[in-house]
């Protein structure tokens, strides 16, 4: 017995090394899907975890924005027919190959501004502008553009303040 907690002794220090990276790794890998060319990033984007679906449109990202974890930034669409969605429709209710005419491939471009926060869980659908200076609430929703100095929350959002008004409660040195 002595032998075995001894071995899980040594073994506990590497272990914790290993896994506090994947840890890191999963918290602060943002996640692409599509295009990557089509992502722009502004000077000092911070994405954490943050899931980009570039499959609809193209992502545009300002200066100095930062995103909590979980937030979705997706232009993914998909057309319907009939009301059905346009591959299952083309093979009267038999999934083909038609994704790619299902799913357009351009048109629902998001623009998120400078100096904004995107708190967790946010999700911002395709075809919005978000303005400069922006706080989105955490889990909120974006379906509709957000005006600058904005705050927004909700599902979906509303533009609860302004962030001239906002006083943070923890001065900032300079």
């Amino acid at each position: 017995m002595g032998l075995g907690r001894s071995l899980k002794m040594s073994l506990r220090r590497p272990l914790r090394t290993v896994i506090r990276f994947f840890k890191y790794y999963a918290y602060q890998t943002p996640y692409v899907e599509g295009d990557g060319g089509r992502l722009h990033l502004g000077k000092q984007v911070r994405l954490a975890n943050t899931l980009l679906n570039l499959e609809s449109g193209s992502i545009f990202i300002g200066d100095n924005t930062i995103f909590g974890y979980n937030v979705m930034v997706l232009t993914g669409r998909h057309s319907f027919c009939d009301g059905e969605r346009a591959s299952l429709s083309l093979g009267r209710g038999r999934s083909t190959s038609g994704v790619g005419q299902e799913v357009p491939r351009s048109g629902f471009d998001i623009h998120i501004g400078k100096g904004c926060w995107i708190a967790s869980g946010a999700i911002i659908s395709g075809g919005v502008k978000i303005g400069n200076n922006v706080i989105i609430a955490a889990n909120a929703v974006v379906s509709k553009d957000i005006p600058d100095f904005s705050i927004a929350a909700g599902v979906p959002t509303k533009v609860i303040g302004d962030t001239r008004n906002r006083k943070d409660p923890i001065p900032i040195k300079k």
